[in-house]
């Protein structure tokens, strides 16, 4: 079967041209009052060529063999203009008067559209914008299409989700993943590519990717950074680090280190309703995490081999080797009847956690003329180990006080490897992608459970359990992209085989599996201006569960409540359909996805053990239909206005514990408002609001209540801009928190839940070195590590 499979894509990248043109670039010049340059020199640094634009103001340049290319574009009695080209786009270039002869050296960069349509992406462009003075994680919140709702990123409302820095996955959790971004300079980050429907390129797991967009790293030299942040929320934080990039003709070296400290909360207020029992069961839950040593670290590289050659490699990791809190949780159970407290019990619960991962990758990239060929390979090994020890003192109404306990241990250990090879064409008109991947996961989770009143605890073995899980997965793709006068087109198609073996020992579950899977895309654009697209998409995409939600064994949070997953878990497949249509920078969209088999977690409770079951699983589907619009107001040079505003319509199905099918649905509505003030001529001071409004959604069974989130973001440089101050404000009115509720047959519960969003942030950063230095790109992170 796997001969055959791999036969098959091996005749899919047979069928791939081999045809060798250097690319060309296209531009207009023109002045400040819109009347076109001709004559003007075009130097392209790399190889020294000089072209000149016609009298309309156009140019061609030829030869290109390569990108990043840097060019110069010079003209009498205007100001010199240098560009880093990534691609070739079309350029629209503006030369400014050269008035001030003082002034005659500053260099000045092209400002590109701030929203640009491409056929399969917006990109929301912020180079030379004050959002440039915000890290990476603000820089997203204020992002088209993008919503941060209890400090977790989605993409028009869905959380499954992939992020990636220069098309590299990023392998980490959400908390990870804020912290890398919060660390990460704006004045490094060049755009943010919003992809609601992935072509085939890019694997089939995730409903839409957000790629972040990082500068080139193409200057010579060394520079530095060394930060250090506080956090004031219900309890203090910190953060120490170090950044170091070095490049030369040939190598580009980065590497970074923050150290984390400090302690975080979570506090829930739990409502379980046993309406047959005429009951209330009420618990108060302060989570509070003490988490004083965590490491966050990368480093990549890049060698050039020769001028279309380059070997990337590197490393990342995340290390928290002590993470511990003391949880005393009381619970109260009141009598429906007369609201009188019938019963109560106190469960003390104490943790330790051990989290290290560490992901490695090796990329070779070839170019030849038009063509490229690149070679990705990544590993990654992960372990996680949670030690907790429960008690629980028991008053319950016409019994005897008594306490109980019990504790578990449990060991996650996860490998995986996956290695890619992908082929490119490309010409002015015209591109074809194939590629060809195999990847493999080892999942092994050892839970050993024991009980006792007090002293030594034995172990229970009917409560343990060891579970395996082994995933190949071998994939082929094939996706052309034409462009033709003012049309463009681009249709794609991805196959995955999936092979799957699972093996539980308590509860006893074998499982084998096989499938094989076809993901088309589809893309059509319009260019009815140049800046005024109409477009169409299709993708079907595919979300496959994360390897701790397949575990069936069930992990206790106290004596009347635990965890369990589902080793029969299927994953979930999507089809989007998107209409756009953009305007300069308006930009409108109108969409609808099928979600069949949808998973997610979802609480249960027993009324005979009055327990709560929380379960990953399945529901039967879901759909949304919905329509969404941004627009990005300059009202001065030195101030932004970004709006963003969404409406759309949610249905969830799901199989009720009656075996009844019930319909959840909901009208749900986003605003998102931001503005970006740079304070001062010399633009050392920058001023950042944002209020961002959702409301009422769902989730499954579940209703879950609207929230808000106002922030102010003040940004100083000081001393040549070498040493920067900033203060954040955030959830300033505390209003970030949700309500989680459901009431249908024999279920009634709800949830309060608060995330600690309120607090205040002091950032002190000194840069030295040469700034103008970029860093190096990170390494591609495959699907599979994005699971762990």
């Amino acid at each position: 079967m796997k001969l055959l499979i791999m036969k098959t894509y091996l005749v899919m990248m047979l069928l791939i041209p081999a045809a060798m043109w250097c690319q060309t670039i296209k531009g207009h010049i023109e002045n400040e009052n819109q009347e076109p340059l001709s004559g003007s020199s075009i130097e392209i640094n790399d190889n020294q060529s000089i072209f000149y634009s016609d009298k309309e103001g156009n140019f061609t340049l030829e030869g290109i063999s390569k990108f990043p290319v840097s060019i110069v574009i010079k003209k009498q009695d205007y100001q010199d203009y240098e560009i880093i080209l990534e691609n070739n786009d079309f350029l629209m270039i503006v030369l400014k008067n050269d008035t001030v002869k003082s002034i005659a050296g500053v260099t000045v960069k092209a400002n590109k559209q701030l929203l640009k349509r491409k056929v399969d992406r917006l990109e929301f462009n912020i180079d030379k914008t004050p959002l440039q003075n915000l890290n990476a994680w603000d820089i997203l919140k204020s992002t088209p299409n993008i919503l941060v709702k209890n400090e977790e990123l989605s993409v028009r409302g869905n959380s499954q989700i992939i992020v990636t820095i220069n098309d590299k996955k990023i392998l980490m959790t959400q908390e990870q993943l804020k912290q890398l971004l919060e660390n990460t300079d704006g004045n490094n980050v060049s755009s943010v590519e919003v992809i609601t429907n992935p072509p085939a390129k890019y694997e089939a797991q995730g409903s839409a990717i957000i790629n972040i967009k990082m500068k080139q790293n193409v200057l010579s030299g060394y520079k530095g950074r060394i930060s250090t942040r506080y956090t004031q929320a219900t309890y203090a934080k910190g953060l120490i680090g170090t950044s170091q990039s070095y490049n030369t003709e040939k190598w580009q070296l980065t590497g970074n280190y923050n150290f984390v400290t400090g302690d975080y909360v979570r506090k829930n207020f739990d409502v379980v309703i046993f309406d047959k029992d005429k009951t209330r069961w009420e618990s108060d839950m302060v989570r509070k995490t003490h988490a004083h040593e965590q490491h966050v670290y990368n480093f990549s590289g890049q060698y050039a081999v020769d001028s279309l050659s380059t070997i990337q490699f590197g490393f990342d990791g995340y290390n928290a080797p002590n993470n511990n809190g003391h949880y005393n949780v009381p619970t109260n159970i009141y009598n429906t009847e007369n609201n009188q407290l019938q019963s109560y019990y106190l469960t003390s619960n104490k943790k330790k956690q051990f989290d290290n991962s560490f992901n490695s990758y090796l990329v070779y990239d070839k170019k030849f003329g038009n063509n490229n060929l690149t070679w990705t390979n990544n590993s990654s090994i992960k372990r996680f180990r949670e030690n907790q020890d429960v008690e629980t003192l028991l008053n319950f109404e016409g019994q005897p006080a008594s306490n109980n306990r019990f504790a578990n241990n449990s060991v996650q250990d996860i490998s995986l490897y996956a290695t890619q090879l992908d082929y490119r064409f490309s010409n002015d008109n015209f591109t074809l992608e194939s590629g060809l991947k195999y990847s493999f996961v080892n999942n092994k989770n050892d839970l050993d459970f024991f009980y006792g009143t007090s002293g030594i605890l034995i172990q229970d073995l009917a409560k343990s359990n060891l579970f395996n899980y082994k995933e190949n997965i071998f994939a082929g793709y094939i996706s052309a992209e034409y462009k033709w006068k003012k049309w463009e087109m681009k249709a794609g198609l991805r196959s995955e085989t999936t092979l799957i073996k699972t093996n539980s020992d308590n509860p006893i579950v074998e499982n084998k599996t096989t499938r094989t899977g076809l993901f088309p895309t589809f893309y059509l654009m319009y260019n009815l201006k140049e800046d005024q697209q109409l477009g169409f998409s299709y993708g079907k995409r595919i979300d496959r569960p994360n390897y701790d939600f397949l575990n069936p064994s069930k992990s206790y949070y106290n004596l009347y409540s635990y965890f369990q997953g589902d080793a029969n878990l299927k994953s979930t497949i999507i089809h989007n359909l998107s209409l756009t249509y953009t305007l300069k920078d308006w930009n409108f969209e109108a969409y609808y996805s099928y979600i069949k088999d949808p998973s997610m977690e979802i609480s249960i409770q027993n009324p005979q053990t009055f327990e709560t079951v929380y379960n990953y699983t399945n529901i039967d589907h879901g759909q949304n239909l919905g329509a969404n619009f941004s627009k990005s107001f300059s009202v001065k040079p030195y101030w932004k206005i970004n709006l963003f505003a969404m409406g759309e319509y949610q249905e969830n199905y799901f199989m009720g514990t009656d075996k009844i099918l019930y319909k959840n649905d909901v009208f749900f509505y986003n605003a998102n408002v931001s503005t970006q003030i740079t304070l001062d001529k010399a633009k050392t001071w920058d001023l950042n609001v944002s209020y961002v409004y959702n409301s009422k959604t769902i989730q499954g069974s579940f209703d879950i209540s609207s929230s808000q989130n106002t922030n102010i973001i003040i940004n100083k440089k000081m001393f040549d801009k070498k040493l920067e101050a900033g203060l954040v404000f955030n959830d300033i009115f505390r209003t970030n928190k949700n309500t989680i509720s459901t009431r249908y047959a024999d279920q009634n519960q709800y949830f309060k839940d608060y995330r600690d969003t309120q607090y205040f942030m002091i950032n002190l950063k000194y840069n030295f070195g040469n700034q103008k230095v970029k860093d190096a790109k990170s390494g591609r992170k495959t699907d599979e590590q994005n699971r762990l």
